[in-house]
């Protein structure tokens, strides 16, 4: 494992190098202490809920899955001129690996991180170059605004059309990992989904024990049909204390019931655009137009 590059500008400290072509987006940990499950939610005083999310809406689940109503905690349907930063926060940082061998580096940036209110609204993350072998995606987090424990997460999104040393990614990460070394039950981050490969496949993984010698990860490639040629699909992750259901457009692609693998703490929503070297195809070759931008539809979270 090897420490990434620093000198970010947000109170966020670096944390080591995850390898291997099954591995999860690079995470953030944060400095405050984790939530426990039984915390008063950070958004209890002014519920995090965008009144443009159709009145009733419930997640897509399969039958088996699906218990009594759950009732809608969070969502922002991107209808806003503008991101809502009492929910996000885009971050600016470096995520160059520091066991990149291809010479590129590349950034999260603000300034590629857009809403297109029209026609139902979208956040679209973008792809640009910044220079020879310096490439730039993006990041959004409710980290310090919004986590929570147990309950279904979903998300609309565009993944871009091919692979090309870069993904859209949608996952959930506890502020702190926590010292409880062989179990996720203090902190995981899960990876909803990762499109860091040329074909209708992603890994669903779990990475646990932080990101140092102890780290561990769980993954498993799911197959997700028409997820390069159709325009937009549903992931969601429906977390109880005993199991997690991962799911593509509806159908569930891996089921978790081993403890070992299951939060039992606070965990945040985070949407990205990632460059990492591990994903399929040559990021040098990637057209830098609408092709290449990860969009969002919709973000909602029940419990």
């Amino acid at each position: 494992m090897h420490a990434t590059r620093t000198g970010h500008r947000h109170p966020i400290r670096t944390i080591a190098l995850r390898t291997g072509a099954s591995l999860g987006a690079l995470a953030l940990l944060a400095t405050a202490q984790t939530t426990t499950a039984a915390s008063t939610p950070r958004n209890a005083a002014a519920p995090l809920v965008d009144p443009a999310t159709p009145a009733g809406a419930q997640p897509q689940l399969p039958t088996g899955t699906r218990t009594a109503a759950q009732t809608l905690v969070f969502s922002d349907e991107f209808t806003q001129p503008s991101l809502d930063t009492t929910k996000w926060t885009a971050r600016d940082q470096e995520r160059t690996e520091a066991s990149r061998t291809d010479g590129i580096r590349w950034w999260y940036k603000p300034a590629n991180v857009r809403l297109i209110p029209d026609n139902g609204g979208n956040l679209a993350i973008d792809l640009r170059k910044l220079t020879t072998n310096q490439y730039a995606g993006g990041r959004v987090d409710t980290q310090d605004k919004f986590d929570y424990a147990y309950g279904t997460l979903e998300a609309r999104i565009h993944t871009p059309y091919a692979t090309n040393g870069h993904l859209a990614a949608v996952w959930v990460q506890a502020p702190n990992h926590g010292t409880q070394v062989g179990t996720a039950a203090d902190g995981a981050e899960y990876d909803i989904i990762e499109t860091s490969r040329q074909n209708d496949q992603y890994p669903v993984s779990i990475h646990y024990d932080g990101y140092a010698a102890d780290h561990k990860v769980s993954s498993q490639t799911v197959n997700a049909p028409g997820l390069h040629s159709i325009w937009y699909h549903t992931v969601g992750m429906a977390w109880t204390p005993t199991q997690i259901h991962f799911t593509f457009d509806g159908a569930v692609v891996r089921t978790v019931t081993d403890p070992k693998l299951i939060s039992q703490v606070r965990e945040f929503p985070i949407l990205s655009h990632e460059l990492l070297f591990f994903a399929e195809g040559s990021l040098t070759s990637a057209p830098l137009d609408a092709s290449s931008t990860v969009y969002v539809d919709y973000l909602r979270i029940w419990q």
